[in-house]
């Protein structure tokens, strides 16, 4: 594919971004609740996308792993999952298994799950604690350090044998803000490098470091990995799709869409503000306020006798109430801005992660291929929250007896088949069509994507997947 225009230039300390100018924003609405400077306008051109064959070819997916998957960084988990010395967590991405195990003084290391005798994958475990890992084919041992160990009946063995580097191969890994990542790519540029400094600024007021585990499921999907993670970066579909459950209280119309280096990018999404879809249905009135409207309330320690009876004053009601209480919902809001206090800020991460951003609780979703069927996505749906009892947002479920203080790593839970409430209602409804978009995409009837303008992340995404397929990057 041959793409147009080029990322935009940051923009100078109080500098305007430019406007989209085909796409409605936040700076075109009278009195706009979003707080934060757009980013420069990026171009990304009116192509057709009519490469279809990347949504089912084995060949595509081979180059895949080759050119993409093992070139770039992957978030992998948190700090908070291996919470203290000699903990480790399994990782696995298109065919490869990872360890990543916390040492002393809080080191980083990872490894290939794999053992140097034979290449039996060692450790099946999601998580756990371990000085050694021994693999279960012929006992080898290693050391979590990487270093061989015990070798069983090592006297059978020739000396020549033996003095060949025999310890785990090493993967690249490195953190952020508590979030843990690896590379395969030893040479490959630096985490920070890679996220940004723009990317890794906006999220300045966010501490993950205090984050744990509340939540994990895993599923695995028949759809490819790119069509299924389309359909998470992009909100022009909410009005189809999610009708009921979020166009009474999140507008998709008025949304901010800003583009980073390297692929990243994010839509701030304007909570507490119904759609225009759901406004023009009810003629543009609407009595009350809703049931999730008064969940905000609620968990804002607003008094119920004081909530508002118009929706519109219903987001300064809730800031003004956190603010009021941050000490007694245990958080310290002074350095956010009052629509990261209520609006929902999609975030992706190239190539394979999003994450929906709240101060007080983040939904990761990442979505690996499966390392022979392109038409296998393995999906994971991880929420993180603040230690403490404090009330995260209602879309983000709470597995039963999870620890909130991080000192019990909780398990991971796998589903059976597609969809089901596990997943939360928003993300069911999407898993529906799945299967039908799939279908679609082979079909000989259709000539190709075109993508509008509140689809531009989408765009930015194959932008960015083609400069490692076409090996330009």
């Amino acid at each position: 594919m041959t793409f147009q225009g080029e990322m935009g230039k940051p923009k100078k300390k109080g500098e305007a971004g430019v406007v989209n100018p085909w796409t409605p924003n936040f700076e075109q609405v009278k009195n706009a609740t979003g707080g934060q400077v757009k980013q420069p306008y990026v171009d990304f051109g009116t192509d057709q996308f009519k490469d279809n064959e990347k949504y089912y070819s084995r060949e595509i997916l081979a180059q895949e792993r080759d050119r993409l998957i093992a070139k770039t960084w992957h978030i992998v988990g948190h700090l908070n999952d291996i919470p203290e010395e000699h903990c480790f967590m399994k990782a696995d991405l298109a065919g490869e298994s990872f360890l990543i195990v916390r040492g002393k003084e809080d080191k980083l290391r990872a490894f290939y799950n794999v053992c140097q005798h034979r290449g039996t994958r060692m450790v099946s475990d999601d998580y756990g604690k371990s000085r050694t890992f021994t693999c279960p084919y012929h006992s080898w041992s290693f050391k979590n350090t990487g270093e061989v160990a015990y070798i069983h009946a090592e006297e059978t063995f020739r000396r020549e044998v033996l003095c060949r580097n025999l310890d785990l191969e090493p993967v690249r890994v490195d953190s952020w803000k508590g979030w843990v990542f690896i590379n395969m790519d030893m040479a490959a540029e630096p985490l920070a490098d890679y996220l940004g400094a723009r990317f890794r600024e906006s999220l300045d007021a966010f501490d993950y470091r205090n984050f744990v585990r509340v939540y994990d499921v895993r599923q695995t999907w028949n759809v490819n990995w790119k069509a299924a993670i389309e359909a998470f970066i992009e909100g022009y579909h909410v009005t189809a799709v999610h009708a009921k459950t979020l166009t009474p209280v999140m507008d998709d119309y008025y949304v901010q869409h800003d583009m980073y280096e390297n692929g990243q990018g994010r839509t701030i999404f304007p909570f507490l503000e119904p759609a225009q879809s759901y406004l023009k249905k009810l003629g543009g009135k609407i009595d009350g306020i809703t049931p999730e409207m008064q969940h905000f309330l609620e968990t804002a320690g607003v008094a119920k006798e004081d909530y508002p009876t118009d929706w519109r004053d219903v987001k300064a009601a809730v800031v003004a109430s956190k603010r009021k209480n941050q000490k007694k919902l245990g958080f310290d809001f002074s350095k956010f801005t009052d629509d990261q206090l209520v609006d929902d800020w999609n975030l992706s991460l190239f190539p394979f992660a999003t994450f929906n951003t709240h101060p007080e609780g983040v939904l990761f979703q990442r979505w690996m291929p499966d390392a022979e069927d392109p038409r296998k996505t393995h999906y994971i749906l991880q929420v993180y929250a603040m230690r403490g009892e404090c009330v995260i947002p209602s879309y983000m479920p709470i597995a039963p007896g999870a620890d909130r203080t991080g000192k019990t790593v909780l398990p991971a839970m796998r589903l059976e088949g597609m969809g089901g409430p596990a997943l939360g209602p928003v993300v069911e409804e999407d898993v529906c069509f799945v299967p039908k978009f799939q279908a679609g995409l082979e079909s000989r009837g259709f000539r190709g994507a075109n993508y509008g303008e509140h689809e531009i992340r989408n765009r930015q995404f194959y932008k960015e997947y083609y400069r490692y397929m076409n090996q330009s990057r």
